[in-house]
């Protein structure tokens, strides 16, 4: 059998119909396929198991007969299966390893990632569409245009720090550094590439505990209900903010409530999925959270506050807030920082950390002790009117 050059694979004769293949005598199992219209390099391996499988390795005249080391050619892959399937190892990953010596791109992975539904590092579960749009997003004004290319066997610790350096704002390095690893994680428990220690830990979010005073609650409250009552046309927002200062809920859980979650009758919001876990959970309304409920427009959409494009759900009312707060002549703070002022007001009032927590839908007692200096003050409070009692 003379022996399998690229030269002869270029010019033999295809066949009218059918397939036909063209054996290496030097290589065995490795050859050409020849059908009516193309020409195909092909390994034909026989595992430990006894099976054959036939694997195309590319274009006879695009992938070379024989390749350098980085760029290996048809007769390398070949090789390269055929080793691996002795050994009892999968041929087509020891031929992806071939094409890639230095193992899968960062982009690589991140597909790997969206192609397995983004699931969490931790437990079976996936991410929620609102976190997989932010970690979209993340990756490809982050990391894609620095790292995305980089094969990840080579992304080590002095490597990220040089990427970490051309992002400015504190909040997006550490946000950016978490989702970083996470791929890096994923990558080794998935056995798809080899990965390096980062020797860098995020840092702890910074705790921006930006309260509104109950007198300044009091007027925010005030200012939202004359402004509903001014604008009519924009009274949706400042309703869905009103919600969020009565009841210490996230924005995306009052944006995204549908009239199926609201039950008036009880004065609950019975959410499908909680931020911080799979579970059901329910928030309680005050009287006057139900009464703006009952007094919101019921449209066609199933969200209680539907987008103006008739499509899925209000998104942003961080201009009716800044709105508010001029009105109310306070200083005005993040959206978020309504949930704070909610606790605040709670433990002010004697609420305990415990019930606090409940209120607010936090799963560990820990989440709750950022509000610990509060429950401390009011404590003082009360120690100072015993000592006044005492005192005469």
């Amino acid at each position: 059998m003379p022996r399998l050059t690229e030269t002869r694979a270029l010019r033999a004769k295809l066949p009218k119909k059918g397939t036909k293949f063209d054996w290496c005598s030097e290589v065995r199992t490795f050859g050409a396929r020849y059908t009516p219209g193309s020409r195909t390099w092909v390994v034909y391996p026989r595992c430990t198991n006894g099976i054959r499988v036939m694997i195309a390795l590319g274009a006879v005249g695009v992938l070379p007969f024989e390749g350098p080391p980085h760029r290996p050619g048809a007769r390398d892959l070949a090789i390269a299966a055929i080793t691996a399937a002795r050994r009892g190892e999968d041929p087509r990953v020891a031929i992806g390893q071939a094409n890639a010596p230095e193992g899968l791109t960062l982009a690589e992975v991140w597909q790997a990632y969206a192609d397995a539904g983004f699931p969490k590092l931790k437990g079976t579960g996936r991410k929620r569409a609102s976190t997989i749009k932010r970690d979209t997003d993340r990756y490809n004004y982050r990391i894609k245009p620095m790292l995305g290319g980089e094969a990840v066997s080579r992304i080590d610790t002095a490597r990220v720090r040089r990427w970490l350096d051309t992002i400015e704002a504190d909040g997006q390095r550490n946000h950016s550094l978490v989702l970083l690893k996470s791929l890096l994680s994923f990558a080794a428990s998935r056995n798809l590439a080899t990965t390096q220690a980062i020797a860098i830990s995020a840092q702890k979010s910074k705790e921006m505990q930006n309260f509104y005073t109950t007198d300044e609650l009091v007027r925010l409250d005030a200012a939202m209900v004359e402004l509903m009552r001014e604008k009519p046309e924009r009274r949706m927002g400042f309703a869905a903010l009103r919600l969020l200062l009565l009841t210490g809920a996230r924005k995306g859980q009052i944006l995204s409530l549908r009239w199926s979650d609201v039950d008036l009758k009880h004065g609950v919001l019975a959410l499908e999925k909680d931020k911080t876990s799979e579970n059901r959970r329910d928030i309680l309304l005050l009287p006057e959270a139900v009464a703006i409920l009952k007094g919101l427009p019921r449209r066609s959409s199933s969200f209680v506050f539907p987008a103006d494009s008739k499509s899925g759900h209000t998104v942003n009312i961080e201009k009716h807030l800044n709105d508010a707060v001029e009105r109310a002549g306070v200083n005005l703070h993040r959206i978020h920082d309504l949930r704070h002022s909610f606790a605040s007001a709670a433990i002010r009032t004697g609420t305990s950390l415990y019930v606090t927590g409940q209120l607010l839908g936090h799963k560990q007692a820990t989440t709750t002790q950022r509000y610990a200096h509060l429950e401390h003050d009011v404590a003082r409070e009360a120690l100072e009117r015993i000592a006044k009692a005492i005192g005469g």
